[in-house]
């Protein structure tokens, strides 16, 4: 199994667009998805002066739904306003570049639109990139913080956010925390899975 550290993906299901994010932590597993309205939390519960682990992981909006790994969530949902999610995902991660910690983590970032449109980002230390996404069936694009690169999964099937939040959960990954799925069905549908 390999250890990817925070994972997010868009993708299509069914015809219907969807995200998720899997954390996954090392160094501090106790953490908990918390969901307000149309917004999820990822809140710490370990001790600590590290300001990189507790943030807002998704905003829903009315044409989108946001997911990140760090407070650029909230950035890019307030850029979407004005902007494509292109350029959302372009100034905001440009301007904020990857996290000071002791491990330069990346930021990473996804947008998926309910037309079935789906844009991820990345923003590490000696990488930057973002790319606009033509969603296919049964596939999400995804990427992490480590060891994963650009790549598509296949995905298995689901017919709500809280079965893609639990298929999420099955990925062959390491130190797995929390997973968070998002679905398109007339309406943003939003579960989040703690372990």
């Amino acid at each position: 199994m390999t250890y990817t550290g925070r994972t997010l993906g868009v993708g299509l299901m069914k015809g219907k667009p969807f995200a998720f994010y899997l954390l996954c932590s090392r160094s501090f597993p106790r953490r908990r998805a918390i969901v307000r309205e149309n917004a999820v939390y990822i809140e710490n519960l370990t001790e600590t002066d590290n300001p990189y682990i507790s943030y807002p992981v998704v905003r829903l909006l009315s044409e989108y739904a946001v997911v990140t790994n760090g407070l650029q969530t909230d950035f890019i949902a307030q850029a979407l306003e004005w902007e494509s999610p292109k350029k959302a995902l372009i100034h905001v991660l440009d301007a904020l570049d990857y996290e000071r910690d002791a491990y330069s983590t990346p930021r990473i970032a996804g947008i998926v639109g309910r037309n079935g449109k789906g844009w991820l980002g990345f923003a590490g230390k000696d990488e930057f990139w973002v790319r606009e996404l033509e969603l296919r069936e049964g596939k999400a694009f995804a990427t992490a913080t480590y060891n994963l690169g650009f790549t598509e999964l296949e995905f298995p099937a689901f017919e709500s956010a809280e079965e893609l939040a639990r298929k999420a959960l099955e990925l062959p990954l390491e130190k797995k925390v929390l997973t968070i799925g998002v679905l398109w069905k007339d309406r943003w549908e939003l579960q989040a899975s703690n372990r």
